[in-house]
């Protein structure tokens, strides 16, 4: 016989390295793959992180500016209450002077439709 040939029963040394180079070929583009999918993964992580931080900025800069808005709007509403009070005062003075000077004019007009009469019986 020929002594090349492997003893029987023994697979030939070429099929198993073949055979180990195909799951390590396999191996590798699986850890490729995996590492594409990570980078693609920590891609949308860090856009998301980004988005998030933006987002979070802008709703504080509204806030902040609404809360402004509050406050100048309660000094406005303030200072409006107390030109309403100054104003409702000044109406009671003016209503209470007004009254004063159409009872003085009652006054006034009943002393002289008096002496007018008197005059006209003398």
């Amino acid at each position: 016989g020929d002594d090349a040939d492997p003893p029987p029963g023994a697979p030939a040394a070429a099929a198993y390295e073949s055979h180990s180079d195909g799951i390590v070929g396999t191996l590798e583009d699986l850890l490729d793959k995996a590492k594409d999918q990570l980078d693609v993964a920590r891609t949308k992580e860090t856009t998301s992180r980004h988005n998030f931080e933006m987002l979070e900025q802008s709703l504080k800069d509204e806030v902040k500016n609404a809360e402004k808005e509050m406050g100048e709007t309660k000094k406005a509403l303030a200072a409006s209450s107390d030109a309403k009070a100054s104003a409702e005062g000044d109406l009671q003075v003016t209503t209470k002077g007004l009254k004063e000077d159409i009872a003085t004019k009652e006054s006034l007009h009943r002393e002289c439709m008096e002496r007018s009469q008197d005059f006209e019986a003398e």
